[in-house]
């Protein structure tokens, strides 16, 4: 009877060593329904199939899976995700310019997802210029900001090739371009400074660039232009503080103070009437009032959060809980949730797309 239980016991502990460990790979993270924390989550084989519920609409939200490594598309209509295309693990900063999807992960240079194929695609070598974070699309450039080399680099999807680099005082871990492409803002979170990069002609018609500087705090990435151009915010992450400089007059005109924990975007509303600023460890969406320099209310969304992108469409913002594994859809009329987007892996990066 003892030998028959030991052979039992050792027939029960081979089963869960084999089985085990296959159970780890094919079930979801979250398979109960609920999400993930981010500690349990693994990047998708990048190579893995495209999961497709439709065609991507003419005006979609793109979000980044940072801890799943998958481009989500999602529709603003109906608030429904439309497709989940892996494209590497750590996927960061996104951009698009109305065919193709840039995005940073840790797949070689630039991932470069067509998002009407809903398929990944030859990447963009930057191999010369060093690691990036920073993705923008102006005009018909995309722009990526090299933080540690210190440079901006311009690269045509025309031409397939980079026709500009820029460099900078200090790093650029977020930039702004302006439609017209003449006016570059960024802050550093080493260099301690924050720039504004103007494209200048001189009198015999030769073509470069303008500085002014304005002094920063160690690790500044948050940053917001008003939507008609007058008002730049840009984040002090360590000293809590936001430097608000008028962009006519290229003047310093106030820094706010405020308490805080980790705090590193902020975004203006459609009609410039509010500015929303995240926590990275708190559970609120936190809202100031641009006209009285006053933060006035605060939303409880459940968890720390980091992006924020505002539909050019609706009055709605979109803030990518990422410590609660989902999106909220946030009315920016009443400042309310009116939507939640669960089972996202650490969503991060957005970016909105309109088919061209």
């Amino acid at each position: 009877m003892q030998k028959s239980s030991c052979f039992l016991l050792l027939l029960i502990t081979l089963f869960f060593l084999e089985v085990k460990p296959l159970l780890a790979q094919t079930l979801p993270s979250g398979g109960s329904g609920k999400s993930a924390g981010r500690g349990e989550n693994r990047a998708v084989d990048p190579d893995s199939p495209v999961v497709s519920f439709g065609a991507t609409p003419k005006h979609a939200l793109l979000l980044g899976e940072k801890a799943a490594g998958r481009l989500v598309i999602i529709d603003p209509e109906t608030l429904e995700v439309v497709a989940r295309i892996p494209a590497g693990g750590n996927l960061h900063e996104i951009a698009t310019d109305g065919r193709y999807v840039y995005i940073g992960s840790n797949l070689p240079g630039i991932t470069v997802v067509d998002a009407i194929a809903q398929k990944r695609i030859e990447p963009i070598d930057i191999g010369a210029f060093g690691d990036r974070h920073a993705i923008t699309f102006a005009g018909t450039h995309l722009y990526l900001g090299h933080e540690t080399n210190r440079l901006i680099t311009r690269y045509d999807p025309a031409t397939k090739k980079f026709d500009e680099v820029i460099g900078l005082p200090g790093g650029s871990h977020m930039l702004i371009v302006t439609p017209d492409e003449q006016r570059i803002f960024t802050a550093s979170s080493i260099g301690s400074v924050i720039s504004i990069v103007d494209r200048i002609t001189n009198e015999k018609g030769q073509k470069n660039f303008s500085f002014t500087n304005f002094p920063g705090d160690t690790r500044m990435e948050g940053m917001a232009l008003s939507p008609d151009g007058n008002e730049f915010w840009a984040l002090h992450m360590h000293a809590k503080e936001i430097s608000i400089i008028n962009v006519l007059e290229m003047k310093l005109v106030s820094t706010i103070s405020f308490e805080g924990g980790l705090n590193n975007r902020i975004k203006f509303t459609k009609d410039g009437k509010y500015v929303l600023m995240n926590e990275l460890q708190g559970n609120e969406l936190r809202v100031w009032d641009v006209a009285t320099r006053k933060e006035v209310k605060r939303i409880d969304v459940g968890a720390g959060g980091e992006g924020i992108l505002i539909d050019p469409v609706r009055p709605r913002a979109y803030y990518t809980v990422s410590a609660g594994n989902k999106l909220v859809v946030i009315d920016t009329n009443t400042m309310t949730v009116i939507k939640e987007i669960t089972d996202l892996q650490n969503p991060d990066g957005m970016a909105w797309f309109s088919s061209k």
